[in-house]
């Protein structure tokens, strides 16, 4: 497990998480996985979406937990999400994990949802998007995957 006070900077120059979706690696177990993880992020949205991600496939972040890469990724004030490809990714169906930066505001009669879920690749570019123009915000996401038998956001 890494240190998080040793975990490298996130470059963050030239890149507007407005409209790219960060992925970070933090299982290298599996090259093959994460190619065919590589090429599902990538493949064309069905609603007409550019799909723009900025995937950090740095070694330094092997085994990094979710707050570790908050605490990496919290610089940069636009990020409202960072999809995790972790051990877990590379198996099955290849889903990651998306971990919210901000805290859950909750209003009497809310559910407390949990601040991470998972989801499939194609589905990164429509969240980040939603997320982006606010049209929804992450909890919606959560609520929706809190719904799924097996806790797996499938839009």
């Amino acid at each position: 497990m890494p240190n998080p006070s040793m975990l490298p900077a996130i470059d963050f120059t030239h890149h507007d998480f407005e409209s790219e979706a960060l992925v970070i690696r933090t299982d290298h177990s599996d090259d093959e996985a994460w190619r065919a993880v590589v090429d599902l992020l990538g493949q064309p949205d069905q609603n007409g979406f550019e799909v723009r991600t900025y995937l950090v496939d740095n070694r330094a972040f092997a085994g990094a937990s979710p707050d570790d890469v908050l605490s990496a990724a919290a610089a940069e004030p636009a990020l409202e999400v960072v999809f995790l490809a972790d051990a877990a990714t590379m198996r099955g169906e290849h889903t990651l994990l998306a971990v919210s930066t901000r805290s859950q505001e909750l209003e009497d009669g809310d559910m407390e949802l949990p601040r991470e879920f998972r989801l499939l690749p194609p589905e990164v570019n429509l969240m980040h998007v939603n997320l982006a123009i606010g049209h929804m915000d992450f909890w919606e996401f959560a609520y929706h995957a809190s719904l799924a038998a097996d806790g797996i956001l499938r839009l």
